[in-house]
């Protein structure tokens, strides 16, 4: 099954407002779960050894409407859809991904320190279950957080990852590209496949020798560590927890300005470009659309195939829904080909309504099917070398397909202007041909 910000076989400023969070439902007599949080999730498989820590930060905070809540990741945030507390019990939930963070404080204290559960979610047709610990920040000043010397080594640059397995063997991905950036011991940045970057990964440098001593992103989806140690100034070594099992060693080396996306553009195809391109997916009523549906008939039509559970997904329909809303009147269309963890319709059509209301999107958004191995091919049989969600396929106006971007290049790369500049080239393009 493929992964959102992956290839086949293969950022915290704490103060910062919260928005879109919904009312909490108190208890008589709650204890206070308000505080800056500095938590930990430790990401383990039953069915493979080992285990690793993905530290992260949480936010709580009481608002005149309620109880709100936060995930932090550097300069990144993600707002909880909901938080409700009961006692010492508090759930946060993560509505996008039909997630839920449940923990617990030791009750019968008036101020919680420390709290610990669990995040569940949803992963193909199980459900990943992550312990979670957690202690409260409240008493911790700035002061008593002395300054450590600022490492002499910059790693504010870009970098090309090459990885292997445990036996040495290269993994599927090689020169992958990736840039940080630094501000005195806190360094964030993203490591970014041709299937999309793995999003804002923070941290700070524990050692005056050390310029990239534990990175760490958590993000409801991703639970992902980067542990390095710089060589020379230009060659980094370390260890990059991807998910539960898999566990990449790196060597990373100092590279010259990342441009372009010609392995994007060319990683995925079709197997005839003179043909017209076929797809069938279900709306929300569940009567079935496809290419020939009178409302894209002689329009040029991206077709953006996804899943309300990726995170890359999620960077890209803001740009989506910006284009769609200055072009559709010159004869743009825009259809979402959802492929979703689990057949089911029901849950599947209220993921979708989410993500629509999320980003207020105006475009169809379809049900094509699942994650399933051979759904694409089985649903698209016209793609060639499928490897990443999102997907975005241009087609002219004459029904063919004249490019596909595979992956997206989220906020943390630096580079979301570009390939919204990239798009709209190819639009106009497609919309001025006669």
């Amino acid at each position: 099954m493929l992964k959102c910000g992956m290839r086949k076989p293969l950022a915290l400023v704490l103060a910062l407002p919260l928005v879109g969070i919904a009312n909490a439902q108190l208890s008589a007599a709650p204890v206070d779960v308000t505080c800056d949080w500095s938590a930990q999730l430790t990401a383990a498989r039953p069915d493979v050894s080992g285990s690793y820590q993905v530290p992260f930060k949480l936010r709580i905070e009481r608002t005149s409407s309620g109880l709100r809540a936060a995930l932090a990741n550097g300069s990144d945030r993600i707002d909880f859809s909901s938080i409700t507390q009961q006692g010492s019990e508090v759930s946060l939930r993560l509505d996008q991904y039909d997630a839920t963070l449940s923990a617990h404080c030791s009750p019968g204290q008036p101020l919680c320190d420390a709290l610990e559960g669990e995040y569940v979610r949803q992963k193909g047709s199980s459900l990943t279950r992550y312990k979670v610990a957690a202690h409260c920040e409240r008493s911790t000043s700035a002061s008593t957080q002395s300054a450590r010397p600022v490492s002499q080594v910059a790693v504010a640059s870009d970098w090309l990852f090459a990885f292997t397995d445990s036996t040495g063997k290269p993994a599927s991905e090689t020169n992958v590209p990736a840039h940080f950036i630094q501000a005195g011991n806190h360094i964030e940045g993203t490591i970014a496949p041709v299937s999309g970057d793995y999003g804002l990964l923070s941290g700070e440098r524990s050692d005056e020798k050390a310029a990239l001593e534990t990175l760490s992103r958590f993000d409801g989806i991703h639970a992902l560590r980067l542990d390095g140690h710089v060589v020379t100034p230009d060659r980094i070594e370390g260890m990059f927890y991807a998910a539960p099992g898999r566990v990449l060693n790196f060597v990373a080396t100092r590279a010259p300005i990342i441009t372009g996306f010609d392995e994007a553009e060319h990683l995925t195809s079709v197997e005839n470009p003179a043909e017209p391109f076929r797809f069938h997916a279900k709306d929300a009523s569940g009567a079935t659309v496809t290419q020939d549906d009178p409302s894209i008939r002689g329009k040029v039509v991206i077709l953006d195939i996804f899943g309300t559970w990726c995170p890359n997904c999620h960077d890209e329909a803001p740009v989506l829904q910006l284009l769609y809303a200055k072009y559709h009147s010159q004869g743009l269309e825009i259809m979402g080909l959802s492929y979703e963890y689990v057949d089911d319709p029901v849950r599947s059509q209220r993921l979708l309504q989410i993500y629509r209301h999320k980003y207020s999107i105006e475009f169809p958004l379809l049900l094509a099917g699942t994650t399933d191995s051979g759904q694409i091919a089985t649903t698209l049989p016209q793609l060639r070398n499928f490897e990443a969600y999102p997907t975005t396929v241009f087609i002219d106006r004459h029904g063919r397909v004249r490019l596909i971007h595979a992956g997206f290049s989220g906020p943390a790369t630096g580079r979301l202007q570009e390939v919204t500049q990239s798009f709209e080239r190819t639009i106009v393009k497609l919309l001025n041909e006669k």
